[in-house]
C-alpha cells in the first residue's frame, strides 16, 4: 500500500510542489512517480527520467486492470509485491531529495541532493526493467486463459441508492421476526423482579441486530423510563460502562463524570436507576468478571426493569441470567438467507429469473450468518447482473470450504478482493482502531487526506472525496454507520465489525500496509523495519522498552497511538516516539503522550502532514518548517501559553485547533496572505482580544468553534461580518457566576452573523427567549442547537415569519416551561429534539401540522412533554400522516 498524496516538482529554484490524489493500493504511489519532474537535475539526468516514467505507467496501468480481474494467484501477488517494493523505493527516494532539497543551506548543497537523486533513480530503473519483463511474461501466460482474468469492470463505485438508505444502515430483521417477539416477551413479561435477557450466539449471527432492534422499537422505548446501550467488547473498561450508563442520550454527557471514582460511577448509576424501571443493554459481553463489576450499580425495586446481554459464550449467559434461559440465535434457513441478500441487493425489484438460482447457492455459501449474507450482497450490488458474474462469486466463494466462521473470513476477504483500487487503502486503515471504537469519520478522512489514500478529483476537494469512500464502503455493507447530521446526512461516526477489523488486520500486515505494536512486542524484531506504518497500543506505549530508536525505521510514514477515549497521559520522557530520523513521517498522532517540552525534533520532519500532541510549553518558530501541513492539533496543560507568529506562515494549513493557547494577531506586512486555505478553526479565550485581525486573515474559514468570556463575546459579534464564508458556528460563553445571574451579553441585530451560516450551536450564552429573533431570520440557517443555558426563562413565544430554512431544531433547556408556536414558526422543521426539557409542560400542537416534520425525538424530558408528542403523532396518523415519527428516551415522572 503506497500513499500518492503530494507530488513534489524539484526545479531551479529549488522546489515547488502541487496536490494530486490517484489510486490504491500498490498503483496509487506509481502516478505520484509518474508526474514527478526533473527538470533542472544536473549530471545529464535530465533525459533518464523517461524510462523510469514509463515503467511506472505501464506497471499502474497493469495493476489497475488486475483489479478488476478474479484472479488471486500466488503469481499475481508475488508479483504485486515487487511492483509494491519498488514504488515504495521510489517514493522514499523523492521525498528524501525533496528534504535534502529544503534543509539546503546553499546551491551546491542541493545539486547535491540532485545528483544523488539521479543515481538512485538509476537503480530503481533497472529494477522496474526487470519487473517490465516478468508483467509480459505474466500477461502472454494468460493471454489464451480468458475465464482466468474474467473482466470485471463494472465493479466499480456505483451511485448510492437514495439518500433513506434504509436496507444499508438500519437492521433488517428477515429471519428474526420470531426471535423478536420473544425477546420482546420477555422484555415485557409479567414478572417484577430484575431480570437478565440475554441472546446467545456466534459472532455475526445478528445478536447485535436484534437487540438493536428491540432497543429501538416504539414499544420497548415507551415502556422504559431509562433505556442506555452499553458496547462492552473483550477489552472491556468498567468505567467506561458505567459512564455509557450515565451519559446515554446526552451528548458530552460524561463531562460531569469522568473524574469520579468507579466507586463512586456505581453509585450515581445506582441512584438515578432507583425507583426507575429501566433497560440496560450491555452488547457483545465477554466475561463474567464484566458483568460482576457494574451488576450491584443495577437496583431490583420489582417494577418490571430488564437487563439485555448479547454474548458469545453461554456460561456468561448462564452466570448472569436468573428467571428466563438464554435464547440462541438459530442461524438464517436458506430461504431467509435468500430473502436477505435479494433484498439487499436489488430492494423493492424483483430478482432477474436468471439469477435466482445461482443467488440461493450464494446465499447457502454463506451458511446461515447474517453478516456474511449482508457482506456477499453489498458485493453483489456492485456487479453487473448477468449470470456468469454472479457465478464467477459463487465459484469464488465455494473455493473456500470450511467451518461457518473460516467460510465467513473467506467472504469478507473476497469482498476485500472486490474493492475498487481506491478504496483499500481507505478500508485497511479501519482495522487500526480498537475493537468496538466509535470512529469519528471527520478524523479518519483528515489522515486519509493527509496519507494520500484519496483518488484526485479536480472538481471536488478531498474531504469530499473522502465522504463518497465512506459512503461506498457502507454501501458495500463494510462499516457500519452509528450517527449521521441530522440535516446533512453526512456520516457523523462509524464502527467496523470485529469480523471486518480482523480481515483489514490479516490483510494490512500481509501487505506491510501497517503493523500494530502491542505490549510485548519489540520494535527491533523482524519485519518490523520495512513497516511505513506503525500504529501503537496503549498498552505498548507503557511498555518502556519499546525501542523505537533501535530498528531503522527511516521509511516511517505513520506513526500513531491508539487509545482508548480519556486515557491518562502518558510522560514522553519515558519514551522515544519523536526522532528526526523519521524524515518521510506523514502522520503523526500522539495525543496519548505528554511532552513536557515540545519536541523540536518535530520542526524538522517537513513532511509532515498530520500533527496532534500534547504539551506544556509553548511551540517554537520553527514549526513553520512544516510547510506541507495541514492538521494541527495541540492540546496544552498549561495555562499562559502563546503561538508563535510564524504560525501565519504555514498557508497549507486546513484545520488548526490551537488548544488554550493563545494565537497572535497575524503580521501586517504588505504582501501577506493569510492562512487563505484554513477552513476550520478552534479558539479559546486566550486571543478573544484578536479577533479581528485573526478573522480577516481566514477568509475563507467554514467551521468556528470558539470558546469566550463576557468580554469575547461583543468582540466576536462584532466581527463574524469577517468570515463571510463561515457555514457552522458553534459558541460556548464562560461566565462568571455573578454575570449570568446580573449581566447578559448584548443581543446584536441578526445581520451580525454571517449570511451564509447554515449551523449555530450555542452553549451557556444565557440570552433571554425575546432576543431569538435575531437567529429567525439568518436566512440558509438550517440546524440550530441550543445547549445548556443557550437561553433562559421558562417561557419562549415563537414568532411567525422566521427560520425559513430551519430543518434542525435541537434544544437542551432545563428551566423551560411554556413553549408557544405554531407551523408557521418553523415552516419546514424536519426534526425537533427536546433533551432535558425537565419542566416543559407540552410541545405546542400546532408544531405537528408542519408538513415536512419527520421526528421529534426527546432524551429526559418530562412525562407531559412525552404525553403531548404522543398525542400530536396520534392525531397525525389520524389525518393520514405515515412519515412521523416519536421516540422518547428516559422519561422523568
Amino acid at each position: 500500500m503506497f500513499p500518492c498524496s503530494y507530488v513534489h516538482l524539484v526545479d531551479s529554484a529549488g522546489f515547488r510542489h502541487r496536490r494530486v490524489f490517484n489510486l490504491q493500493p500498490a498503483e496509487f504511489h506509481l502516478s505520484r512517480v509518474c508526474r514527478f519532474e526533473v527538470p533542472s537535475i544536473t549530471c545529464s539526468a535530465s533525459s533518464s527520467g523517461n524510462p523510469l516514467i514509463h515503467f511506472m505507467a505501464h506497471f499502474q496501468a497493469f495493476l489497475e486492470d488486475t483489479g478488476n480481474r478474479i484472479n488471486d494467484q500466488e503469481a499475481l501477488k508475488l508479483l504485486e509485491k515487487k511492483i509494491r517494493d519498488a514504488g515504495y523505493k521510489a517514493e522514499d527516494t523523492f521525498d528524501l531529495c525533496l528534504r535534502r532539497i529544503h534543509v539546503a543551506n546553499t546551491e551546491h548543497d542541493q545539486n547535491n541532493a540532485r545528483c544523488k537523486l539521479y543515481d538512485e533513480l538509476q537503480q530503481i530503473t533497472e529494477v522496474m526493467d526487470s519487473i517490465r519483463v516478468g508483467v509480459m511474461k505474466f500477461k502472454n501466460d494468460r493471454h489464451n486463459n480468458q475465464q482466468d482474468i474474467k473482466d470485471l469492470s463494472a465493479i466499480t463505485s456505483s451511485p448510492l441508492r437514495s439518500s433513506e438508505r434504509v436496507l444499508d444502515e438500519e437492521n433488517t430483521l428477515v429471519g428474526m421476526e420470531d426471535d423478536f417477539k420473544i425477546i420482546r416477551d420477555q422484555l415485557f413479561g409479567q414478572t417484577p423482579e430484575l431480570n437478565v435477557v440475554s441472546i446467545v450466539g456466534m459472532g455475526s449471527i445478528g445478536k447485535s441486530t436484534l437487540a438493536k432492534s428491540l432497543f429501538n422499537h416504539p414499544s420497548v422505548s415507551r415502556r422504559f423510563d431509562i433505556s442506555s446501550w452499553v458496547t462492552v467488547s473483550q477489552a472491556y473498561d468498567a468505567k467506561e460502562m458505567l459512564l455509557d450508563v450515565l451519559s446515554f442520550g446526552t451528548p458530552g454527557g460524561k463531562a460531569m463524570y469522568r473524574n469520579m471514582s468507579e466507586d463512586e460511577l456505581l453509585d450515581q448509576v445506582h441512584r438515578k436507576l432507583k425507583r426507575k424501571r429501566y433497560l440496560i443493554v450491555l452488547d457483545d459481553m465477554w466475561t463474567i468478571e464484566a458483568w460482576d463489576q457494574v451488576r450491584r450499580s443495577f437496583p431490583d425495586d420489582e417494577n418490571g426493569s430488564r437487563i439485555m446481554i448479547t454474548t458469545r459464550l453461554l456460561e456468561v449467559a448462564n452466570c448472569a441470567g436468573n428467571d428466563f434461559p438464554p435464547h440462541h440465535m438459530p442461524f438464517l434457513s436458506l430461504e431467509d438467507g435468500w430473502k436477505l441478500l435479494s433484498l439487499k441487493v436489488f430492494a423493492n425489484e424483483d430478482c432477474p429469473p436468471q439469477l435466482e438460482e445461482v443467488g440461493k447457492q450464494i446465499a447457502k455459501q454463506c451458511q446461515g450468518l447474517a453478516l456474511s449474507v449482508v457482506v456477499i450482497s453489498g458485493l453483489l450490488s456492485k456487479i453487473n447482473r448477468t449470470y456468469d458474474d454472479w457465478q464467477q462469486i459463487a465459484d469464488n466463494v465455494n473455493s473456500h470450504i470450511g467451518s461457518t466462521s473460516q467460510q465467513c473470513l473467506a467472504i469478507l476477504a473476497l469482498s476485500y478482493n472486490y474493492l475498487p483500487c481506491s478504496l483499500k487503502a481507505c478500508f485497511l486503515y479501519m482495522g487500526v482502531f480498537l475493537e468496538d471504537a466509535d470512529i469519528s469519520a471527520d478524523k479518519l478522512i483528515r489522515i486519509w487526506v493527509a496519507e494520500g489514500f484519496l483518488k484526485r478529483n479536480s472538481h471536488k476537494k478531498p474531504k469530499e472525496v473522502g465522504e463518497e469512500c465512506l459512503e461506498e464502503l457502507v454501501s458495500r455493507s463494510l462499516i457500519m454507520v452509528n450517527n449521521r447530521g441530522w440535516v446533512s446526512g453526512k456520516i457523523k461516526c462509524l464502527r467496523i465489525h470485529d469480523l471486518i477489523r480482523l480481515i483489514c488486520l490479516r490483510e494490512g500486515k500481509a501487505e506491510k500496509f501497517f503493523h500494530v505494536i502491542n505490549e510485548c512486542y519489540e520494535v527491533s524484531s523482524e519485519g518490523v523495519e520495512s513497516e511505513h506504518r506503525l500504529f501503537l497500543y496503549e498498552d505498548a506505549v507503557q511498555n518502556q522498552n519499546i525501542g523505537l530508536e533501535k530498528g531503522n525505521l527511516d521509511s516511517v510514514r505513520t506513526i500513531s497511538c491508539t487509545h482508548k477515549p480519556h486515557a491518562s497521559l502518558l510522560d514522553y520522557e519515558c519514551y522515544k516516539i519523536v526522532d528526526s530520523r523519521f524524515q518521510l513521517l506523514r502522520v503523526l498522532d500522539v495525543l496519548l503522550i505528554y511532552f513536557l517540552h515540545f519536541p523540536t525534533e518535530i520542526t524538522q520532519l517537513v513532511h509532515l502532514r498530520y500533527l496532534a500532541l500534547v504539551t506544556s510549553t509553548s511551540v517554537p518558530a520553527s514549526i513553520s518548517n512544516l510547510w506541507n501541513l495541514q492538521t494541527l492539533i495541540v492540546h496544552s496543560v498549561a495555562n499562559e501559553l502563546s503561538w508563535p507568529l510564524e504560525i501565519w506562515k504555514i498557508s497549507s494549513l486546513i484545520h488548526f485547533y490551537p488548544g488554550k493557547m493563545y494565537v497572535p494577531a497575524p503580521p501586517k506586512a504588505p504582501n501577506f496572505l493569510g492562512l487563505e486555505n484554513l477552513e476550520e478553526l478552534s479558539l479559546s479565550t486566550a486571543s478573544s482580544s484578536n479577533l479581528k485581525e485573526i478573522f480577516m486573515a481566514i477568509p475563507h474559514v467554514k467551521v468556528l468553534d470558539v470558546d469566550l468570556n463576557q468580554d469575547g463575546w461583543d468582540n466576536l459579534i462584532d466581527n463574524l461580518i469577517y468570515l463571510a464564508d463561515l457555514r457552522n458556528l458553534r459558541i460556548l460563553l464562560r461566565l462568571p457566576f455573578d454575570a449570568q445571574l446580573f449581566r447578559r451579553p448584548s443581543a446584536r441585530p441578526y445581520d451580525v452573523f454571517p449570511a451564509n451560516l447554515k449551523s449555530l450551536i450555542l452553549a451557556e450564552t444565557h440570552l433571554v427567549w425575546t432576543k431569538m429573533t435575531m437567529l429567525s431570520y439568518l436566512p440558509n440557517l438550517e440546524g440550530l442547537k441550543l445547549e445548556l443555558f443557550a437561553f433562559q426563562g421558562s417561557n419562549w413565544n415563537l414568532d411567525e415569519g422566521g427560520f425559513k430554512k430551519l430543518k434542525l431544531l435541537d434544544i437542551v433547556q432545563p428551566e423551560l416551561v411554556h413553549w408557544h408556536a405554531t407551523s408557521e414558526s418553523l415552516p419546514v422543521l424536519e426534526y425537533l429534539v427536546l433533551r432535558h426539557c425537565y419542566k416543559l409542560k407540552e410541545i405546542p400542537t400546532e408544531i405537528g401540522d408542519i408538513p415536512t416534520l419527520k421526528l421529534i425525538e426527546l432524551h429526559y424530558c418530562s412525562q407531559s412533554a412525552v404525553t403531548s408528542a404522543e398525542e400530536i403523532l396520534d392525531e397525525q396518523q389520524s389525518l393520514g400522516n405515515e412519515v412521523l415519527a416519536v421516540r422518547a428516551y428516559n422519561t422523568r415522572g
